[in-house]
């Protein structure tokens, strides 16, 4: 019995521990808007404020493109870039997304909540929790990445609640799509758990060639009883191994 504790401990430690174990860094290459499965959804269409052409007071709108952006890479160690291809969603409005590949620092909460504070990233992490999962059209992506702007960057009104449209601090036009959407799933985030559902992890540039946008992944964690499952499966692989070898 002590044997298959062990052999459980080790798999939920790899688990927990793998999405970063590796190289700390990875290079991807840009393809375009977010792909969930059937093609690029295309970028709502929009514009915000601060930005890399006006990022300082008075607050000058910018068009932009609003959405999930999809990455390539060949390199699978980490969970989020296992099967070669991940969509991201922009935590920085200050830079351009660089075309083409480039070399990301690879950093998970700790360094988010370094970067945006703790109550911030805890937020971020509710509005994957509740909604990520219905994600899948070009309505919903742009909602998606407007309230990540809003969560890491806007101010909240005396309800605790995240402002799409904050003028003197984060500014995107209630024209914007996915604008009500968006506002919507802010107005119920204070109602949401802050639950494991989902890994972050944080692409960011470094501070010496800070030249493209730092990005965010979410990762889906699988459940306890599918882990359960996988631990189980391994024991029975060993007592078999153990079995042949005599």
């Amino acid at each position: 019995m002590k044997s298959w504790k062990l052999v459980l401990v080790a798999i939920f430690a790899v688990a927990i521990t793998s999405q970063y174990a590796f190289a700390s860094t990875i290079t991807a290459t840009y393809n375009g808007s977010a792909n969930f499965g059937a093609g690029a959804v295309g970028y709502g269409s929009g514009s915000i404020w601060p930005n890399p052409t006006h990022p300082n007071p008075p607050d000058t709108q910018v068009g932009v493109g609003i959405g999930g952006d999809n990455f390539s890479t060949s390199n699978k160690t980490y969970n989020f870039s296992s099967t070669g291809s991940f969509n991201t969603w922009c935590v920085d409005i200050t830079h351009w997304l660089t075309g083409g590949a480039y070399t990301y620092n690879v950093g998970g909460t700790s360094q988010l909540d370094t970067a945006f504070t703790v109550a911030r990233v805890n937020d971020l992490q509710k509005l994957a929790n509740e909604e990520y999962s219905i994600v899948d059209t070009q309505l919903e992506s742009a909602a998606f990445q407007l309230a990540v702007w809003a969560i890491m960057f806007s101010g909240q009104n005396s309800s605790g609640v995240y402002l799409l449209n904050d003028p003197g601090i984060f500014d995107a036009p209630s024209g914007d799509t996915g604008y009500p959407l968006a506002q919507s799933w802010l107005n119920n985030l204070n109602t949401a758990a802050v639950t494991g559902n989902y890994d972050i992890a944080y692409l960011y540039s470094s501070a010496t060639n800070h030249n493209s946008q730092d990005m965010v992944v979410f990762t889906s964690v699988p459940e306890p009883a599918t882990m359960l499952l996988l631990g189980l499966g391994l024991i029975g692989v060993a007592g078999i191994r153990r079995k042949f070898k005599g």
